[in-house]
């Protein structure tokens, strides 16, 4: 990420402003570091130089008393400024991130996971606190004040100004250089924290069937040795921070150190007068120190700079959408694919047909690229060699071009972890069909095992909430009931059963054969032989 993104201006609107005025506040200040300096110089040589008493110093020591005042107001806007726009900036930042993710148009949920997104609208937004608030508004005063203060000490004093032109950019050139080290740092720490929230989540999700088998403990281990490596990685990112804070004060103090040198020089010399030495070496640190504090800030917004890159990577996703729509679809044919994901192995899909009024089974290992090839056919992946045609009413379609809401609202689909949101039952139904009426909503969940009378409040039991009660057998009737309720063409169910009784399984393949009556294309996934039975089956260990 940039200093100063420009994504960060397209996709909050509050930052417009906020660049706007820290760039007035920062042109404000080097106004009064400047005047601040030449006042304080001037004060100094009227009582050394001319012994001046209190009626003709009175007015300066006023003027330098109201400068330190409205340094001091700047300085408080500036904060104030940068705060309350930091909060309407991660606030804005949030609502974009969630609108792309839940509109649909977005593969973040299913190639980042939902840990790896709740970490990123959490504490990864959060972390931009100190990137808006500390980090952009010492960028303008950076920007700003050693340019116009370098320029009035080069206007006073020549040689000064050759020093703070040769020693000034050390500061920037040794900052990217260390920022380097610390960027690479702050990634690999990102990715360790995303792996930890990762497996915490899968954690806590098969936590009682761990408890069942007695692997508990293992993962107990497992989840050490992660956190173990995550506060590894953070240590290595403070200690570059501390030393490049380290290398960058010697670098500001010692430039300080030789203009005084020079200054002192010339004063004794008698080639320079006390008036310009003073005022040059009273404005020479804010050369310096506003440099100074960037790097230092960069450290401290480290971890918002890396969050800002995954999320405007998300918000920028652009789906490959064509612009064909397809009624009464009969067949979904494909040859062998083969899927790319960066950092992992290669995915092999292979051959298959998924064809109306049966039910098509997916079969195979766990890892073989089943939930691979359900991505591909909800267009949630579209980086692969090969193509998936689409046959309706006598002809053959691109999956690729198809029009990707469209395509979507062709499909119900369970997917193979259920999340609700904060609703009721019937709410949560009512997703599918929002016109669905309470008679059918109690049928639907009757097809699969689920009577109103099996959960605490009927219909109106709140999901999604910490006092949720129901059990996950429960829960997965609901969202099968949800996915059955939906008017679509293709049903993709991925381990409907699982969770359940025998008795329930029954009702469950019996609602299967119910959809497959209807001529609908059924995909299923599942080890359960129950439910596939008699099907077309799509073999991956058989590819392996």
């Amino acid at each position: 990420m940039k200093p100063l993104d420009p994504r960060l201006l397209r996709y909050s609107r509050s930052s417009r402003g906020f660049v706007f005025s820290q760039a007035l506040l920062a042109v404000i200040n080097a106004i009064l570091v400047v005047g601040q300096s030449y006042a304080i110089a001037t004060l100094a040589c009227a009582i050394f130089e001319r012994h001046q008493g209190w009626s003709k110093l009175s007015t300066n020591i006023y003027w330098i008393v109201a400068l330190f005042v409205a340094r001091g107001v700047i300085a408080f806007g500036t904060e104030l400024v940068a705060a309350k726009s930091s909060v309407r900036m991660r606030n804005e930042l949030r609502t974009g991130l969630l609108d792309k993710i839940l509109s649909g148009k977005s593969r973040a949920i299913f190639n980042e996971g939902p840990a790896n997104i709740s970490l990123l609208a959490t504490k990864g937004i959060d972390a931009l606190d100190g990137y808006f608030s500390r980090f952009l508004p010492q960028l303008f005063i950076a920007a700003v004040v050693p340019l116009v203060v370098g320029l009035t000490i080069a206007s006073a004093d020549l040689t000064s100004g050759i020093i703070v032109l040769v020693t000034a950019p050390l500061i920037p050139i040794f900052g990217i250089l260390i920022g380097r080290f610390t960027g690479a740092a702050t990634e690999k720490r990102w990715q360790t924290l995303s792996l930890l929230s990762g497996y915490f989540l899968d954690l806590l999700t098969g936590l009682p069937t761990l408890k069942v088998f007695g692997r508990s403990k293992h993962q107990e281990e497992r989840l050490q040795q992660v956190g173990d490596t995550y506060r590894e990685e953070t240590m290595k990112v403070l200690r570059i921070s501390f030393l490049s804070s380290l290398a960058l004060e010697i670098i500001a103090t010692l430039s300080v150190a030789l203009i005084a040198v020079s200054i002192g020089l010339r004063l004794v010399g008698g080639s320079l007068s006390l008036r310009t030495g003073l005022f040059v070496l009273i404005c020479s640190p804010e050369v310096y120190w506003p440099i100074r504090q960037v790097a230092l800030f960069f450290h401290a917004a480290a971890d918002g700079v890396e969050a800002a890159n995954r999320i405007f990577g998300i918000m920028e996703e652009t789906e490959t959408n064509g612009s064909v729509q397809v009624q009464a679809i009969s067949e979904i044919v494909w040859q062998p694919l083969t899927v790319t994901y960066p950092g992992r192995e290669i995915v092999l899909i292979p051959a298959g047909r998924l064809q109306s009024g049966m039910v098509n089974s997916i079969i195979g290992p766990s890892g073989a690229g089943k939930s691979t090839l359900l991505s591909l056919l909800l267009g949630f992946h579209s980086d692969f060699d090969g193509e998936i045609h689409v046959l309706s009413a006598q002809r053959s379609h691109r999956l690729s071009d198809l029009e990707v809401t469209a395509w979507r609202q062709q499909i119900s689909w369970l997917p193979q972890e259920v999340n609700f949101p904060a609703a009721s039952v019937a709410e949560v139904l009512r997703q599918s069909d929002p016109s669905a009426s309470e008679q059918l909503l109690v049928s639907t969940l009757a097809r699969v095992g689920l009577a109103p009378s099996d959960l605490p409040s009927g219909l109106n039991t709140q999901l999604g909430t910490v006092q949720e009660t129901l059990s996950t057998g429960q829960k997965r009737k609901i969202a099968l009931a949800r996915a059955l309720l939906k008017p679509a063409q293709i049903l993709i169910l991925d381990e409907p059963s699982a969770s359940v009784d025998d008795i329930s399984e029954d009702e469950i393949a019996s609602a299967i054969a119910e959809e497959v009556a209807l001529g609908k294309i059924v995909v299923l996934v599942s080890h359960r032989a129950n439910l596939v039975g008699e099907s077309a089956i799509i073999d991956f260990g058989a590819a392996k």
